[in-house]
Parts: C-alpha cells; structure tokens; sequence
C-alpha cells in the first residue's frame, strides 16, 4: 500500500514539475539541460530520438570504444609467458563482449641483434598474439597485426649508457624490456545494439 502511495505520489510530482523538463532533441532535459534519468540511470528517450541522435552520455554502448595496452616479451623470445596469458585472457575477454570493428597490433623487438632478426623476432611475437587470440575465440577476420621491428624503441636514448650492445649485457638488456613489447588497439561496440 505504502509502494502504491509513493509512486502515486512520484507520478504526480512529476506531472506537477512537468514545466521543469523539456522535451527537445532526443532526450528528455531537466531545466538545467541535464538528461532526466531513471531510478536505473538511463535517460528518457524522445520520440524524436534515433540512432544518428544519441549522444555517449545516455547511449555509449552506441559508440565504438577504444582501448589499448601492451603485451612484453623476454629478450630473444617470442613466446606468452604466464604475465602475457593473463593479459590476453583479459583482453580476449573484453572483446568478445564487443561488436569488434577492428583489433590492431604493432609487435616491436629492441635493438640487440640485427635489423633482419629483430623483424622475424617482431613477426614471431605478433603471430604468438594472433594465435592465442584466435584460439579464446576472437574473430580472425578483425585482427590485423604488423611488426616494426626495432624501429620504433618504447626507450629511446634512456639505455644508451648501459655499455656494450650484446646479448651478455645483462643490465641493457634489463633496461630494453619496454622495447620488447606488442601494442594493442581496439575499436568496437557494445553488444546487443
């Protein structure tokens, strides 16, 4: 009964404050142009609302989204660790919960070895991606990846001082880790709409 009288009560408020909304556009505005919500925290639609008309504030999940991160490799190796598989799991995640338009990765190597090496050793570590990707049950069709190389290092000139460039320099090796990297761009949308 008392449920009854309070939205009875809701209900007649909002009939009585009605001069306080506006109704232009695609969505119902408070006085202040603010969207009205619901107890839920989605906005009044109008019936002049459609899809060209939406805004991100009351309908995101009409909006592609983008996100990106990082994957990091061992030196020399093009293999997920146990850091880089969680990742991933996550990442494969959020994109099956998504209209994917596209998943764009740039795998990079650092600067120890030779300029053929470090291109095959970037190609090796974006397949790795694209491979465990594939498997969690992304789509193939919207991956599309592309190794650099060492041409593009996460450190410029912070490791130059680190000492001879070979694979027994432990600290340069250390300091190139960011270098050893894949990015990961994601454009999409949320399901369902």
């Amino acid at each position: 009964m008392l449920a009854k009288v309070l939205k009875t009560s809701l209900i007649a408020a909002a009939i009585g404050a009605g001069h306080a909304h506006a109704q232009t556009g695609a969505y119902l505005t408070s006085g202040y142009g603010e969207p009205v919500r619901s107890a839920y925290g989605q906005c009044f639609r109008t019936g002049d609302w459609n899809e060209a008309r939406a805004v991100q504030e009351c309908d995101p999940q009409l909006f592609t989204m983008s996100y990106s991160m990082e994957v990091l490799f061992e030196f020399e190796r093009a293999e997920l660790g146990a850091e880089g598989r969680k990742v991933l799991d996550d990442l494969a995640a959020k994109l099956l919960a998504l209209d994917l338009e596209s998943v764009n990765g740039t795998a990079h190597a650092d600067r120890i070895g030779g300029a053929a090496y470090n291109e095959r050793l970037s190609e090796r570590r974006a397949e790795a991606i694209r491979t465990y990707l594939v498997g969690k049950g992304v789509p193939e069709d919207v991956l599309h990846f592309e190794s650099k190389g060492a041409r593009e290092p996460a450190t410029a000139e912070r490791c130059k001082e680190m000492g001879e460039e070979s694979k027994q320099n432990a600290k340069l090796i250390a300091c190139l880790g960011p270098d050893r990297r894949v990015e990961i761009e994601i454009a999409g949308r949320m399901k369902g709409n």
